[in-house]
Protein backbone atom coordinates (compact mmCIF):
# COMPACT_ATOMS: atom_id res chain seq x y z
CA UNK A 1 0.00 0.00 0.00
CA UNK A 2 2.03 2.63 -1.01
CA UNK A 3 -0.36 5.42 0.28
CA UNK A 4 0.61 4.82 3.71
CA UNK A 5 4.11 6.31 2.11
CA UNK A 6 2.78 9.03 0.63
CA UNK A 7 0.98 9.86 4.24
CA UNK A 8 3.99 9.11 6.46
CA UNK A 9 5.98 11.73 4.36
CA UNK A 10 3.34 14.46 4.35
CA UNK A 11 2.65 13.92 8.04
CA UNK A 12 6.63 14.07 9.12
CA UNK A 13 6.82 17.40 6.85
CA UNK A 14 3.73 18.86 8.48
CA UNK A 15 4.46 18.01 11.84
CA UNK A 16 7.86 19.85 11.15
CA UNK A 17 6.60 22.72 9.71
CA UNK A 18 3.74 23.42 12.56
CA UNK A 19 6.95 24.08 14.25
CA UNK A 20 5.45 23.02 17.78
CA UNK A 21 2.16 24.24 17.35
CA UNK A 22 -1.41 21.86 16.90
CA UNK A 23 -2.09 21.84 13.48
CA UNK A 24 -6.20 23.04 13.06
CA UNK A 25 -6.74 21.81 9.58
CA UNK A 26 -5.10 20.52 6.66
CA UNK A 27 -6.42 20.74 2.88
CA UNK A 28 -5.01 17.43 1.11
CA UNK A 29 -5.17 16.86 -2.72
CA UNK A 30 -4.81 13.16 -3.63
CA UNK A 31 -3.98 12.37 -7.69
CA UNK A 32 -5.19 9.70 -9.73
CA UNK A 33 -4.46 6.40 -8.92
CA UNK A 34 -4.60 7.16 -4.92
CA UNK A 35 -7.38 5.63 -3.33
CA UNK A 36 -9.18 7.43 -0.81
CA UNK A 37 -10.48 5.26 1.57
CA UNK A 38 -6.52 3.83 2.36
CA UNK A 39 -4.93 7.33 2.58
CA UNK A 40 -7.47 8.60 4.49
CA UNK A 41 -7.13 5.62 6.75
CA UNK A 42 -3.16 6.03 6.54
CA UNK A 43 -3.62 9.32 7.87
CA UNK A 44 -5.80 8.63 10.88
CA UNK A 45 -2.65 5.83 11.91
CA UNK A 46 -0.17 8.47 11.00
CA UNK A 47 -1.61 11.29 13.14
CA UNK A 48 -1.33 9.77 15.77
CA UNK A 49 0.61 11.52 18.68
CA UNK A 50 1.72 14.21 16.35
CA UNK A 51 0.64 17.65 16.23
CA UNK A 52 -1.79 17.17 13.40
CA UNK A 53 -3.77 14.40 15.60
CA UNK A 54 -7.00 15.56 15.69
CA UNK A 55 -6.97 17.99 12.94
CA UNK A 56 -9.98 18.49 10.55
CA UNK A 57 -9.29 17.22 7.31
CA UNK A 58 -10.63 18.21 4.02
CA UNK A 59 -10.13 15.99 0.76
CA UNK A 60 -9.67 16.90 -2.39
CA UNK A 61 -8.86 15.24 -5.87
CA UNK A 62 -6.00 16.66 -8.07
CA UNK A 63 -5.80 16.40 -12.00
CA UNK A 64 -3.18 16.08 -14.20
CA UNK A 65 -2.46 19.32 -16.87
CA UNK A 66 -3.02 17.99 -20.30
CA UNK A 67 -2.72 19.55 -23.90
CA UNK A 68 -5.23 18.53 -26.57
CA UNK A 69 -3.42 16.91 -29.53
CA UNK A 70 -6.16 18.71 -32.29
CA UNK A 71 -6.39 22.99 -30.92
CA UNK A 72 -3.15 22.57 -28.04
CA UNK A 73 -5.54 23.78 -25.29
CA UNK A 74 -3.88 22.43 -21.96
CA UNK A 75 -7.04 21.56 -19.71
CA UNK A 76 -7.35 19.93 -16.09
CA UNK A 77 -8.62 16.32 -16.32
CA UNK A 78 -8.45 12.83 -15.79
CA UNK A 79 -7.00 9.34 -18.37
CA UNK A 80 -8.67 9.94 -21.50
CA UNK A 81 -10.76 13.30 -20.95
CA UNK A 82 -11.63 15.23 -23.56
CA UNK A 83 -10.59 18.91 -24.39
CA UNK A 84 -13.19 21.01 -23.52
CA UNK A 85 -12.71 23.83 -26.37
CA UNK A 86 -12.68 20.90 -29.48
CA UNK A 87 -13.70 17.41 -28.01
CA UNK A 88 -10.50 15.86 -29.01
CA UNK A 89 -8.10 13.74 -26.85
CA UNK A 90 -4.99 15.17 -25.18
CA UNK A 91 -1.68 13.81 -23.61
CA UNK A 92 -0.95 14.63 -20.13
CA UNK A 93 1.77 17.19 -19.66
CA UNK A 94 2.17 17.68 -15.91
CA UNK A 95 1.27 14.61 -13.81
CA UNK A 96 -0.71 15.59 -10.66
CA UNK A 97 0.65 15.07 -7.53
CA UNK A 98 -0.35 11.45 -5.77
CA UNK A 99 -0.16 13.66 -2.30
CA UNK A 100 -0.03 17.10 -1.91
CA UNK A 101 -1.19 19.66 1.61
CA UNK A 102 -2.76 22.62 -0.15
CA UNK A 103 -3.36 24.28 2.76
CA UNK A 104 -2.90 23.93 6.97
CA UNK A 105 -3.50 26.27 9.66
CA UNK A 106 -2.47 26.24 13.61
Amino acid sequence: MHEAGLVRAAVATLDGAAAGRQVRTVVLAIGPGVDLDATAAAWRAAVTGTRLDGAQVEWRRAFDRLRCFTCGREYDGGPLELCPSCHHTGIVVAPAPELAALDWTT
